[in-house]
């Protein structure tokens, strides 16, 4: 396989912008067919993440040199490449960047394509980098901050203008990795010391006090990993839980839970031999990821699996539950620190799309709920459309359920509204997210 972590950038980059692959998941590919040493990871994954989280203000600097070409698509995005590396890597020689990049422009076809890449790049080098326009209309923010022009429009409109600059400006800073506590087999002092005597530099979750926080390293491949000792989860999903306030004894309905994270949440609360958790996905191969993670926590006595679209759940179940947690489809919008391609893969007409696939899910709920069991809806977006108005119409069409106030750690209190639990991305530098909980009165 090559190993040079340009081309191997370019590839992804490749599947991302033409083909909506995801960046993590061939980052993770690649990392485990390549040999690459540490610092050619790095940089692969800091440019391919960078170009993504740019890809506006790259494309700007290149239009004076591009406008009269048509060149292949590849071209352009080896092109973003090495701007970004000029414009935003300053440890990366020049000479390199430029030699290196004409080079795969070489290998890939031939020498007319160097030729190309070389012309643009001198050209790019001898004026300098283009002078963004100044000034805070939405169509500069969109250029600024790499992100389509609609989705500025909508945050400005639901959340003003300073708030959009500073979740703008968050949703470009490298995201952490946060860890969830299964604090039936540990301590959260007794994990956080075990890890920080391994090198991580960990410390305590602001929104979550089963939560920590590491800037980086493999946390995949620890013991304590291994051992069901925590789980890979971000802050804002440990909210969500909590949120059912569930008994030991309870029998909870997980009905979008791939792939496991807050199921294993809910099954830390239950009793074994009592309480069950039945997670449903609408993938088969997903329910497997559920139970994988279910038996390295610790709780595989608790969770069953059952693969189903969640909307067709009331024509399938013949039980009923006391608590229901619908962590339903969205846009995501939440999640674009972590997922920077999902700006540019969202179009405004999915949030009316998805609003209508949550409703049908909360409406399949309706019967399956016990009488004074609770009912959690929660989404990874922020956007109102996907939260508030989906409450709105449920509650409009449902008069035998009642908005109850979502239960919550006291570190939450400025993030609750009407009841209604919300985290923009700026808040806390953790997933944009929102949570409404609901009882069934009759």
């Amino acid at each position: 396989m090559n190993n040079n972590p340009r081309a191997l950038a370019l590839e992804i980059l490749a599947k991302v912008f033409e083909k909506k692959a995801y960046s993590n998941i061939e980052i993770n590919n690649i990392l485990k067919n390549s040999d690459m040493s540490d610092a050619d990871s790095r940089l692969m994954t800091n440019i391919v993440y960078g170009v993504i989280q740019h890809k506006y203000v790259l494309e700007y600097q290149l239009e004076p040199y591009l406008k009269d070409k048509k060149v292949a698509y590849w071209i352009h995005i080896l092109l973003m490449t090495a701007i970004y590396q000029l414009q935003y890597l300053d440890k990366v020689p020049a000479h390199a960047i430029l030699n290196e990049s004409t080079e795969i422009a070489k290998q890939k076809t031939n020498q007319g394509a160097a030729n190309l890449v070389n012309a643009v790049m001198r050209n790019y080098q001898r004026h300098g980098e283009r002078k963004l326009p100044e000034g805070n209309s939405a169509a500069n923010l969109s250029l600024r901050y790499s992100v389509p022009r609609w989705m500025v429009d909508l945050f400005i409109d639901q959340q003003g203008m300073d708030q959009t600059k500073n979740i703008l400006r968050s949703i470009n800073q490298p995201s952490h990795i946060s860890i969830r506590v299964n604090t039936n087999k540990t301590t959260v002092e007794d994990l956080k010391n075990s890890l920080d005597e391994q090198g991580f530099d960990v410390h305590a979750s602001k929104v979550s006090s089963v939560g920590l926080i590491c800037k980086s390293g493999n946390l995949v491949n620890t013991q304590e990993f291994k051992d069901g000792l925590y789980t890979i989860q971000d802050e804002s999903s440990m909210l969500v839980a909590p949120a059912l306030d569930v008994q030991p004894d309870s029998k909870v309905l997980d009905a979008c839970a791939a792939p496991g994270g807050k199921t294993t949440h809910i099954a830390s609360y239950l009793k074994s031999g009592e309480g069950e958790v039945t997670a449903l996905d609408i993938h088969k191969h997903k329910t497997k990821l559920v139970l994988e993670n279910g038996q390295r926590m610790g709780y595989s006595d608790i969770i069953s699996t059952g693969a189903m679209d969640a909307r067709n759940a009331k024509d399938v179940l013949n039980t009923k539950f006391d608590r229901i947690l619908v962590d339903a489809p969205c846009s995501g919008l939440g999640l674009i620190r972590r997922k920077p391609e999902l700006r540019y893969f969202r179009k405004e007409e999915d949030l009316q799309n998805l609003q209508k696939i949550q409703l049908q899910i909360l409406d399949s709920m309706v019967d399956l709920l016990e009488v004074n069991g609770k009912l959690v809806f929660s989404t990874c977006t922020f956007d109102d459309e996907e939260n508030e108005l989906v409450v709105k119409k449920f509650l409009d069409k449902h008069l035998n359920f009642d908005l109850i106030p979502v239960k919550h750690e006291a570190a939450m209190d400025n993030s609750i509204s009407h009841g209604m639990l919300k985290v923009l991305p700026s808040d806390y530098f953790t997933d944009g997210f929102f949570i409404a909980a609901f009882v069934k009165k009759n």
